[in-house]
């Protein structure tokens, strides 16, 4: 695997009076034999320049092809024409048979210590994260193993090797690791990473919905016999569910999936539907529960 991880070294320009050039490190992976490699967006984004250091010690620039602040994935292509190592591509793998407990491995340049590798293991999956968008990255991995500042854009890996996510972020009231740390997962890669390289842009599937998780006093106030489902606070005028779903409506099921919370419908959406697609909605209106089918719509520009 240290063959397939990188460091990434870029320059950006501050704006200002007076433009100053700082320097930050990530880390990424090579994808394919092509020069492709898989980063964060926030890694690379704003760079003035671009350069990949190699296992063998060969830095070569890069250049963006496509990145989704949606996903914070971006990948970037490294110029073939002047690269003498030999590329050997990762393996992704199933992000969905994760269960909480599972040992992983992640590796990066932490600080710049090339290829360090640490163990720890899945605390959830899941979880929702704030992007630099409105919208939450769907289906995030929680784990305990240490991200540290060059660690971002690094492989997840579980005991056979396979990425199963790309690590991406850390909460922290200091800005230090404090044993919580969350990977983009490997199904989401899976489904950005292609139209990045192909399009440039990744296109997500929409409700048009937005709203919160229901409380135990929701749920009693609703009659529910638990607590459970998504209380619908605001229906995009025009937008896929306009006509189908209406404030304070309780979703409690997409597609035969039970909800409980937004994170499920986000979740389900990113990783399995496409703009186009149509999904049934068990929803408590009323006091009753009826179901509707929504067709998707194609997620707004942020």
């Amino acid at each position: 695997m240290e063959n397939s991880v990188v460091e990434i070294r870029v320059t950006k320009t501050s704006g200002g009076f007076f433009e100053t050039e700082q320097t930050a490190l990530g880390s990424g992976f090579v994808y394919d034999k092509s020069g492709h490699v898989i980063t964060n967006q926030h890694v690379v984004e704003g760079a003035d320049e671009i350069l990949v250091k190699f296992y063998n010690g060969e830095t070569v620039k890069a250049k963006v092809i496509g990145s989704d602040s949606y996903s914070d994935l971006a990948v970037i292509k490294v110029d073939m024409t002047e690269l003498d190592c030999r590329l050997d591509p990762v393996f992704l793998g199933d992000s969905s048979v994760l269960e909480t407990g599972d040992p992983i491995v992640t590796v990066g340049s932490p600080y710049g210590l090339e290829g360090t590798t640490t163990f720890g293991i899945v605390s959830q999956t899941g979880r929702v994260l704030s992007s630099e968008t409105r919208y939450l990255i769907p289906g995030v991995i929680q784990i305990d193993a240490p991200i540290n500042s060059g660690n971002s854009g690094g492989p997840l890996l579980n005991m056979t090797g396979r990425v199963v996510g790309v690590t991406t972020a850390i909460q922290s009231e200091t800005g230090t690791f404090s044993g919580i740390g969350y990977a983009v997962s490997s199904n989401l890669v899976n489904r950005v990473v292609e139209s990045l390289i192909e399009e440039g842009e990744h296109s997500y599937a929409w409700l048009g919905i937005s709203g919160q998780k229901v409380t135990y006093e929701i749920a009693q106030q609703k009659g529910l016999e638990r607590t459970r489902g998504f209380l619908v606070k605001n229906v995009t005028q025009n937008g896929p569910s306009s006509d189908k779903v209406k404030e304070n409506d309780i979703i409690l099921k997409i597609d035969g999936r039970e909800v409980m919370g937004i994170g499920d419908i986000l979740s389900y959406i990113g990783l399995e539907k496409a703009p186009g697609n149509d999904v049934s909605l068990k929803i408590l209106t009323n006091g009753e529960e009826t179901a509707v089918a929504v067709n998707l719509g194609v997620r707004p520009s942020p």
